[in-house]
C-alpha cells in the first residue's frame, strides 16, 4: 500500500475462509508499507481458487480496493488405526482389521507394508485409492512360523505410505498375547484354580518294500495352575504319561511346583533321583536367592545376593557341592560404583576351593575402569588367576556415534603362557544415508608366531516405500601369518534380502579358503497369493562334517476356517540321495473347540525302492475353571480388599427392606472408586473393592430415583459387607442463594435441604443449585455454612413441601456479608500509604515484589517479617519497593508495611501463599539443562550419584549446563545457594550406528 494520512483496511474473504483479524489501521506517510492477514484455509479439495478483496477507508468512504487470489494447496496426511494389543490361540493363523483414513484434500493412492519377525503376514488390499475423508478397512491375516508357547509377545509393525509422499507415512505397532482359549475360560473374581488335561493319540503306517508296518502312541499332560488367594499364585506340572506298542505305560517321571507371591518365589523339582529346591525373597534393598539339589551321590546348596538400593551395585554368591568326587565350595563377588562424571569402577573376586588328596584354593580377580563421554568410550580391564600367574590385560573403546565417521579398537595381552596379544582396530564410515562402510584391521601374537586380519565391509539398504525394500551385504577377510604356524585363511561373504510387493528373496553366500575349503549358502523366493503362498529353497553346505545340497518347494494355504495344507517336495543329498513328496492337513477346532485333528502322506524316493508313510494326529486340549475353596484362600493370605453384596430394589415404602411386591432394578451399575459392577435380572450384586471408607456410586441410575439411606460405608479386610440398595421415586428442587447486599447469586455458595432425607449441594457461578434425590415431604432449604466465604451467614431460609411431580419454581435463601466498621485512614496532608505484591499470590519460599505507594513525606518505609524489618527503597514519585524472598508457610497471611516521617503510618498486606516448585526446567534434552528459578541465587547446581554439575547464568534466573552422565535414567536434586529445591528426572538416549 501506499498513500498520504490514516487509513482503515478490510479484508473480506470469499464463503469458508475465516479471516483471523479482518481490520488493520495505518498511518501512510508517503512510502510503501506491507499489510499482513492470517486466514484459516477451510478443508476445501486441493486447487480450490477463490479470490478476497481488501478494500481501504477514510473516514466511512471507500477510497481503494484490490483483489487478492487464493488458492488451495494439495496437503497429504492420513490416519492409521490398529489394536495396540491382541489375544490369539499360539497354533494356527489369526486375523484382524486396521483402518486407514485418508484426511488429505485429495485422493491418495496408499501403499501398505508389515513386518514381522518368524511370521507371513498378508494384507488384504495391500493397496488402497482412498478419496478425501474416505477410511476403508484391511484385513491382516498372519500365519506364524515354528511353535509358540502360551504367554508369547509377538510383535507386529504396520506402515501406511501415500504414493510419491514418504514424509506422511504413518506406523503402527501391535502387540499380540498368545494365550489358550480354554485356560482363560474363568477369570472371574475370585482366585481360581484351571486344571488342564492335554490328549494326543498319534496313528502312523509306513509301506516299503510291500513290507507294512504300523505305529501308535499316545500322551496325556495333565496341569493345574491359578491363584490361591489375592497373594499367591501356583503351578504343579507333572511330565506326561505316554506309551506306544513297543511300551505301552511311561509313568511320569518329574513333577514340578512353583509358588510366587509378592516379593517372593519358591519352586521344587522332583524325580528320576534328582531333586531340587530354589527360592527368592525380596528385603528392601536387597533381594535373596537360594536354591538347592541332589542327583544321585551329589548334593549342591547355593545362596546369593543382590542389592536393589540403587547407590549400591553389589552382588554375591556362595555355594558347596559334595560328591563321590569330593567337596568343592565356591564364593563370589561383584562390586560397580561410579567415581566422577562418566567414570565407573568394577571389581570382582572368585574363590574357588576343592577338596581332593589335599585341599586346593584357588582365586581370581576382575576389574574395570570405564570412562564414557557424549562422544568417546574407554574400558580398561584385568582378569586373572594370581596364585597361578594368569594375567589378561584389556583395553578397548571408540566413538559412542558411528555417524558419519567411527572408530572401535581394543588390545588384549595374556600373560603367564606363551603370551598371547591381540589387537582390533576398526573403522566406519557412512557416506549416505543406508550406505555403511567399515574396514577391521587386526594383529595378533602368541610366543614366536605373528600374524595380521584385514576385513573391509560394505552394507546398503534400499527401496523406495511401498514398491520394494531390500538390502545388500559384503564382506572379505583374510588372515596372514608373518611368523610361526598361525594358520591362513580368505573368507568371501554376502547377503542380499528383496522385498517388493508379494514377493521376497532372502539368500546368503559365505566361503572360508583355508586347508580343506568351506562353502555354505542358502537362497529363499517367496511368493504371498491371496490364500497362502509359493516357497522355494536351495541349501549348500561343502568342507563339513555332513556335506549337504538341498532343493525345496511348498504351497501353504489356508482354507475357509481353520483348515490349512502344505503340500512340498524336496531333493536332499547327502550320504545318499533322497526325494520326498508330501501333503499335510491340520485342522484347528475340528468338531469342538480344543479338538484337533492333523493328517498326512509322505512318499519317498530313495536308493532301497520307495516309501509311503501315512500319519494321523487327534489331539484335544480342555480346560476345568474352579473357584479356589475358601480355606485354600485363607491359608495363603486372603483377598487383598473386602467384598460388598446385596441387592438393589424400588422401595415404595422407604422402609429400606424388600417387601412383596416391590420390583429389584436390574442393569444398574454399582461403583466404589474404580470398581464397578451391574446388577442381574434379581438385583443382585458383587463388588469388590479396597479396605477402608468408600461411597457408592451410581452412573446410570435414572434421575427419577434416589438411594434411601446413606452411600459411605466401611469395607473390611477379607470381609463381606452387607448392604442393601433400596431406591425410591425422588425429584429435584431449584434453589438460588441470593447475596442481601449485592442482589445477587452468591457464587459458589453451599445449600442444603433437611426433612425425609438431608441433601447437599454448591451452587454455580451464578448462586443458582439444583438439590435432587428429594422424597416427597417437608424440607427445610438452608444455606450451608461449610461453603459460604468467611463471614457470610444466613439471612433468610425456607420451608418447602416438595412432591413428586408440580414442584413450584428456584426457591430463593438469602446470605448476608459480614458487618464492615468504616475506619478513615487517609486525611490530606497526613502521612498514608498502601501496599501491594508481585506476584499478588506468590509460591512458598519464591522471589516476590513488595510495592508501597506512599501520600506525605516518608524519611523510611519497611515490611514488618516475622524474622525482622526490610526496608522498602524508593523509585520514581512516591513508589517505594524491595524484591525479597518470603519463608512463609502456605496459606493466608497479614502482614504490615510502615511508613515514618513527622508521623508513622501503616497498612495492611494481604497474601496468598500457595505451594508450588521453586524451579521449573526448561529443557532437558540429552545432556543440556535448562532451568529457570523463581528467586535470584548465586549459586545452583545438579547434584546425584555421588557427582555434581554446576550450572551457570547471566540474570541470576535462568541457569543452563550440561551433565555428563551415561545413557539412560538419572534423577539429580536441584541445589540453589546450598538450598534443595527438588529433584528433576533426566533420560539421555543412546546411539548406534543408525541413529
Amino acid at each position: 500500500m501506499e498513500g498520504e494520512g490514516e487509513a482503515r483496511f478490510r479484508l473480506e474473504a470469499p464463503a469458508g475462509w475465516q479471516v483471523l483479524s479482518p481490520e488493520r489501521v495505518a498511518l501512510l506517510e508517503g512510502k510503501t508499507a506491507t499489510l499482513s492477514y492470517t486466514l484459516r484455509v477451510p478443508s476445501l479439495p486441493a486447487g480450490t481458487e477463490g479470490k478476497a478483496v481488501v478494500r481501504a477507508f477514510q473516514g466511512e468512504k471507500e477510497v481503494a480496493r484490490t483483489e487478492v487470489a487464493l488458492r488451495v494447496l494439495a496437503r497429504t496426511e492420513i490416519a492409521l488405526a490398529a489394536p495396540a494389543n491382541l489375544q490369539a490361540e499360539p497354533d494356527g493363523p489369526f486375523d484382524f482389521h486396521v483402518y486407514v483414513t485418508n484426511r488429505s484434500n485429495r485422493a491418495e493412492e496408499i501403499l501398505l507394508e508389515a513386518e514381522a519377525a518368524m511370521a507371513q503376514v498378508r494384507l488384504e488390499p495391500a493397496s488402497l485409492r482412498l478419496a478425501p475423508g474416505e477410511t476403508q478397512a484391511v484385513r491382516v491375516l498372519v500365519q506364524t512360523e515354528g511353535r509358540l508357547s502360551t504367554g508369547y509377545r509377538f510383535y507386529l509393525k504396520l506402515r501406511a505410505t501415500p504414493k510419491g509422499q514418504a514424509a506422511a507415512r504413518k506406523e503402527a505397532g501391535v502387540i499380540v498375547l498368545f494365550r489358550d482359549p480354554l485356560a482363560a475360560r474363568g477369570q472371574g473374581k475370585d482366585p481360581e484354580l484351571t486344571l488342564g488335561l492335554g490328549l494326543a493319540l498319534n496313528l502312523g503306517a509306513s509301506l516299503e518294500n510291500g513290507v507294512l508296518q504300523g505305529s501308535l502312541g499316545y500322551r496325556i499332560a495333565p496341569s493345574l495352575s491359578g491363584a490361591l488367594s489375592d497373594h499367591v499364585s501356583a503351578s504343579a506340572t507333572p511330565s506326561p504319561l505316554s506309551g506306544d506298542l513297543q511300551d505301552p505305560l511311561r509313568l511320569p517321571q518329574s513333577l514340578t511346583l512353583s509358588l510366587k507371591g509378592e516379593g517372593w518365589e519358591a519352586r521344587a523339582q522332583g524325580g528320576r533321583e534328582r531333586f531340587s529346591l530354589a527360592g527368592s525373597l525380596r528385603l528392601e534393598p536387597v533381594r535373596l536367592s537360594a536354591e538347592g539339589s541332589y542327583q544321585g551321590a551329589a548334593l549342591s546348596l547355593r545362596a546369593s545376593a543382590v542389592s536393589l538400593d540403587p547407590a549400591l551395585d553389589l552382588q554375591g554368591s556362595l555355594g558347596t557341592q559334595v560328591g563321590n568326587a569330593g567337596r568343592q565350595e565356591a564364593l563370589s563377588l561383584r562390586y560397580r560404583r561410579p567415581l566422577e562424571a562418566g567414570l565407573s569402577l568394577g571389581l570382582g573376586a572368585d574363590l574357588t576351593g576343592q577338596q581332593g588328596e589335599g585341599y586346593a584354593l584357588t582365586l581370581g580377580l576382575q576389574q574395570s575402569l570405564t570412562w564414557q563421554s557424549q562422544a568417546l568410550e574407554l574400558v580398561q580391564s584385568y582378569a586373572g588367576l594370581p596364585f597361578a600367574g594368569l594375567h589378561t590385560l584389556g583395553l578397548a573403546g571408540g566413538t559412542r556415534s558411528l555417524y558419519p565417521l567411527g572408530l572401535r579398537g581394543s588390545t588384549s595381552l595374556a600373560l603367564g603362557t606363551d603370551g598371547l596379544w591381540q589387537n582390533r582396530l576398526t573403522l566406519y564410515y557412512q557416506p549416505a544415508a543406508g550406505a555403511f562402510l567399515r574396514l577391521t584391521g587386526s594383529y595378533r601374537q602368541q610366543g614366536g608366531s605373528r600374524g595380521y586380519g584385514l576385513a573391509p565391509g560394505l552394507s546398503v539398504s534400499f527401496g523406495e516405500p511401498g514398491l520394494y525394500t531390500g538390502s545388500l551385504g559384503l564382506g572379505y577377510g583374510l588372515e596372514r601369518t608373518l611368523a610361526g604356524d598361525f594358520p591362513e585363511r580368505d573368507r568371501y561373504e554376502g547377503t542380499l534380502s528383496l522385498r517388493a510387493g508379494a514377493f521376497g528373496l532372502t539368500g546368503n553366500l559365505r566361503y572360508v579358503r583355508q586347508a580343506t575349503p568351506l562353502l555354505e549358502g542358502s537362497l529363499t523366493l517367496q511368493q504371498a497369493l491371496p490364500g497362502g503362498s509359493l516357497e522355494g529353497r536351495y541349501q549348500v553346505k561343502r568342507g563339513t562334517d555332513q556335506d549337504l545340497t538341498l532343493y525345496g518347494a511348498s504351497w501353504n494355504w489356508i482354507w475357509t476356517g481353520d483348515l490349512q495344507s502344505r503340500l512340498f517336495y524336496e531333493y536332499r543329498v547327502e550320504e545318499a540321495t533322497t526325494q520326498r513328496l508330501g501333503l499335510a492337513l491340520y485342522r484347528r477346532n475340528f468338531l469342538e473347540p480344543g479338538l484337533a485333528l492333523g493328517a498326512s502322506y509322505t512318499l519317498a524316493f530313495q536308493e532301497g525302492g520307495l516309501r509311503h508313510g501315512f500319519g494321523l494326529t487327534l489331539a484335544y486340549a480342555q480346560a476345568l475353571t474352579f473357584t479356589t475353596p475358601k480355606e485354600v484362600v485363607d491359608l495363603f493370605g486372603g483377598r487383598k480388599g473386602g467384598e460388598v453384596v446385596g441387592q438393589a430394589f424400588r422401595d415404595a415404602n422407604l422402609n429400606g427392606r424388600l417387601d412383596p411386591g416391590e420390583a429389584p432394578l436390574a442393569g444398574l451399575r454399582v461403583c466404589m472408586g474404580s470398581a464397578c459392577e451391574t446388577t442381574d435380572a434379581e438385583g443382585r450384586y458383587r463388588l469388590l473393592a479396597p479396605a477402608g471408607e468408600g461411597r457408592l456410586r451410581f452412573p446410570n441410575l435414572p434421575a427419577t430415583l434416589a438411594l434411601v439411606g446413606e452411600e459411605t460405608l466401611e469395607i473390611k479386610l477379607n470381609a463381606q459387607v452387607a448392604k442393601p440398595l433400596p431406591f425410591a421415586p425422588a425429584t429435584s428442587l431449584a434453589v438460588t442463594v441470593e447475596d442481601t447486599e449485592a442482589g445477587k447469586g452468591l457464587a459458589y455458595a453451599g445449600v442444603c435441604a433437611q426433612g425425609p432425607v438431608t441433601r447437599c449441594t454448591r451452587a454455580d457461578v451464578d448462586g443458582k443449585a439444583v438439590l435432587g434425590g428429594l422424597f416427597a415431604g417437608s424440607y427445610r432449604i438452608y444455606p450451608d455454612a461449610r461453603f459460604l466465604p468467611e463471614g457470610y451467614r444466613e439471612a433468610e431460609a425456607r420451608e418447602v413441601q416438595v412432591a413428586l411431580t408440580g414442584n413450584p419454581g428456584p426457591v430463593r435463601i438469602a446470605v448476608s456479608p459480614p458487618r464492615r466498621e468504616v475506619e478513615v485512614t487517609y486525611t490530606a496532608g497526613r502521612l498514608s500509604l498502601v501496599a501491594a505484591t508481585d506476584p499478588s499470590t506468590p509460591l512458598s519460599g519464591a522471589e516476590v515484589e513488595v510495592k508501597a505507594l506512599v501520600q506525605g513525606k516518608a524519611k523510611e518505609v519497611w515490611l514488618e517479617l516475622p524474622t525482622g524489618p526490610v526496608p522498602l527503597l524508593p523509585r520514581e514519585g512516591n513508589l517505594y519497593a524491595a524484591r525479597l524472598r518470603l519463608f512463609l508457610p502456605p496459606g493466608f497471611h497479614t502482614l504490615t508495611v510502615r511508613a515514618q516521617g513527622e508521623e508513622e503510618a501503616e497498612a495492611p498486606l494481604f497474601l496468598q501463599v500457595v505451594a508450588g516448585p521453586l524451579y521449573s526446567p526448561e529443557a532437558l534434552e540429552g545432556p543440556k539443562v535448562r532451568l529457570a528459578l523463581r528467586f535470584r541465587a548465586k549459586e545452583v547446581a545438579l547434584r546425584g550419584e555421588s557427582r555434581s554439575f554446576a550450572l551457570k547464568s547471566e540474570d541470576g534466573y535462568t541457569w543452563t549446563g550440561e551433565v555428563a552422565l551415561s545413557p539412560g535414567r538419572h534423577t539429580l536434586l536441584v541445589l540453589a545457594d546450598g538450598e534443595t529445591l527438588g529433584p528433576v528426572d533426566l533420560s539421555l538416549p543412546s546411539e548406534s550406528a543408525s541413529q
